[in-house]
C-alpha cells in the first residue's frame, strides 16, 4: 500500500466521520464523540462504527560510546483505527492504518485489517479471525501501544514478539473473561527483531508451503484483569479509582516458526519459541515480568538459542483534588543474549552478528498523565550496556521525551 493511498484513506476517514458526527443535533441519530475515545456510531446489533486516532511523537538523544551520538525527532505512530460490527453483533471488523512511512522490511502502513466471526457468544466466546493483525504471542507485545507506561515496549518484547502477520486465528474467552486464549496459523515469524528470518512482518507473503503457528493463554486468578476486553486492549498502569484490590494475570505462549533466511530457495529455519508472562496491580502499583526462550534450527549453519527477559514496576499516584493530572513513575530491567550470531533490536541499537552477544538495559520513566494514556508526556532515561564479544563492549545513554494524544 503506497503512502498516497494511506494518506487518502486517512483524510477520507477523518473528514467523513467529522461530518457525520454533526448529525445528532439535527436528527437525534446514534453518533457521539468524546476526547480520548474518538467518534462512535451505535446502530444496535446490526451495525456499529468506532473511529479513534493515535499520535505519538518523541525527541531522543543517544550518547554512544563507540559510535557517533544521535540527536533526533520522530513520529513513532500516526494511526487511525476503525472498528465495530456489521450485519449482526457476531461479525466484528478492525481496520488500522499508520500514516508514518513504512520503515524496515515487513513494517507497512496497513497495521490491522481483519474480520472476526464469533460463532459462540455468552459466558464463553469463541471466534474465527481472518486477515492481518498481531500474532497474539507475548503479553506486552499483544497489549495496546496506546497504553504503554514506557516510551516503547521492552527490548525483549520487541525482539521476540511485537509482530503482525497475515493469517487466521481462533480466539476465545471464558469464566467472565478470566481466561483468554488464542491459536493461529500465519505467514510470518512471531519475532519483531531481526533473528535471521526473512518472512517477518506486515504485508508479507509466505515464501513456501509451510506456515507458522502460535498458541497463547492467560488466566486471571483474582478476577478479570483485561477489563472485559481482549488482550490487545490491555493498557499498562493501575488507573483504577477508590479501593484498588490485588488483581493479576499469568500466562504463556508457544510458537512454531517455519521461515527462511533469504527468500525462496534459501535455507529453511525451523524455530520453537516459548513465552512466560505475568502482571499484577494493587493500590496503584503494577509489576510485570516476561521471559522469552527461542531455538532456531536452520537446514544450513549452526543452531541458535537466543533468550531475553524484562521485569518492570510502576506506580500511578491518585488524582490531586479536582485536577485531572496524575503522575506516574516506573523502572524496568531488561536483558537479551544470544549464543551464536542472532541480531536483536535493543533500544535504538542493533546488537548481535557475533557469538555470545549480550545487552542489558535499565530504564527509568516519569509520566504526566493529563487524561490517562489519552494525553501524556513521558521523560525517560535508559542506561544500556552492550557486550559484543570479540566486537567489543559499549555503554550508551538514551534520553527520550515523548508525547501522546488519543482523539
Amino acid at each position: 500500500m503506497t503512502k498516497s493511498i494511506v494518506t487518502g484513506l486517512l483524510a477520507f476517514a477523518v473528514s467523513s466521520s467529522l461530518v457525520l458526527a454533526q448529525e445528532p443535533a439535527a436528527t437525534g441519530g446514534g453518533w457521539s464523540a468524546k476526547a480520548g475515545s474518538g467518534i462512535k456510531y451505535d446502530g444496535g446489533d446490526t451495525f456499529t462504527f468506532n473511529m479513534a486516532n493515535q499520535l505519538h511523537t518523541q525527541w531522543s538523544y543517544t550518547a554512544n560510546e563507540n559510535t557517533a551520538d544521535v540527536n533526533t525527532f520522530a513520529v513513532n505512530r500516526a494511526r487511525t483505527k476503525l472498528w465495530g460490527n456489521a450485519f449482526n453483533k457476531s461479525i466484528k471488523y478492525v481496520l488500522m492504518l499508520d500514516g508514518v512511512d513504512a520503515g524496515a522490511a515487513g513494517d507497512g502502513n496497513l497495521k490491522d485489517g481483519h474480520v472476526t466471526w464469533n460463532f459462540v457468544e455468552g459466558p464463553s466466546t469463541i471466534g474465527l479471525r481472518f486477515g492481518q493483525g498481531k500474532v497474539l504471542y507475548g503479553l506486552e507485545g499483544t497489549g495496546s501501544s496506546a497504553g504503554m507506561f514506557f516510551t516503547n515496549r521492552s527490548a525483549a518484547a520487541r525482539s521476540f514478539s511485537n509482530n503482525r502477520s497475515r493469517g487466521a486465528w481462533i480466539v476465545g474467552s471464558a469464566g467472565e473473561n478470566k481466561v483468554r486464549w488464542s491459536a493461529g496459523a500465519m505467514n510470518g515469524d512471531v519475532a519483531g527483531g531481526a533473528l535471521g528470518v526473512t518472512d517477518v512482518g506486515e504485508e508479507t507473503a509466505n515464501s513456501d508451503n509451510e506456515l507458522s503457528y502460535t498458541a497463547m493463554v492467560n488466566f486471571d486468578p483474582m478476577g478479570d484483569f483485561a477489563g472485559g476486553k481482549g488482550q490487545e486492549s490491555w493498557r499498562q498502569g493501575d488507573f483504577r479509582e477508590g479501593d484498588r484490590p490485588l488483581i493479576g494475570t499469568v500466562g504463556g505462549g508457544i510458537a512454531f516458526g517455519n521461515g527462511n533466511t533469504g527468500g525462496a530457495g534459501t535455507p529453511d529455519v525451523e524455530s520453537l519459541s516459548i513465552n512466560l508472562n505475568t502482571a499484577w496491580s494493587v493500590q496503584g502499583f503494577q509489576v510485570m515480568g516476561e521471559y522469552f526462550m527461542r531455538t532456531d534450527e536452520p537446514t544450513v549453519g549452526a543452531d541458535q538459542e537466543p533468550m531475553g527477559f524484562a521485569v518492570s514496576g510502576n506506580y500511578v499516584l491518585p488524582k490531586n483534588g479536582d485536577s485531572a493530572i496524575q503522575w506516574g513513575f516506573g523502572a524496568r530491567f531488561n536483558m537479551l543474549e544470544n549464543d551464536t550470531t542472532a541480531t536483536f533490536t535493543s533500544g535504538l541499537t542493533a546488537i548481535g552478528g557475533v557469538a555470545n552477544a549480550e545487552a542489558t538495559e535499565i530504564t527509568l520513566v516519569a509520566n504526566a498523565f493529563y487524561h490517562g494514556h489519552a494525553a501524556k508526556t513521558q521523560l525517560e532515561y535508559t542506561w544500556q550496556d552492550l557486550d559484543m564479544g570479540t566486537a567489543g563492549d559499549a555503554t550508551n545513554h538514551i534520553m527520550t521525551v515523548a508525547f501522546q494524544l488519543l482523539f
